[in-house]
């Protein structure tokens, strides 16, 4: 089963894990570290996988492959205008 909301799931975890890095003062002792390591890594692995999916940039295929090479036409029109 794949989610449809991958992106939402991990801008939740950056959000969790950012939140809990505000309030982790309410808690004393030793437990207070074992919280803030468990919320920086849920907040950098969030990070990293909303970057990585909203820098992707797959190739697009062009029906029509004018369109895709127009910069090539029109120095080609130019010359023969010449």
């Amino acid at each position: 089963m794949i989610s449809k909301y991958k992106t939402a799931i991990y801008f939740i975890m950056v959000f969790l894990g950012g939140g809990v890095l505000l309030f982790r003062e309410d808690i004393k002792g030793e437990t207070q570290i074992v919280v803030t390591v468990i919320a920086v890594c849920i907040m950098m692995f969030g990070l990293y996988k909303v970057t990585s999916r909203l820098m992707s940039n797959p190739h697009k295929e062009y029906q029509n492959q004018e369109y895709f090479n127009r910069e090539k036409y029109s120095q080609q029109e130019e010359l023969e205008e010449e």
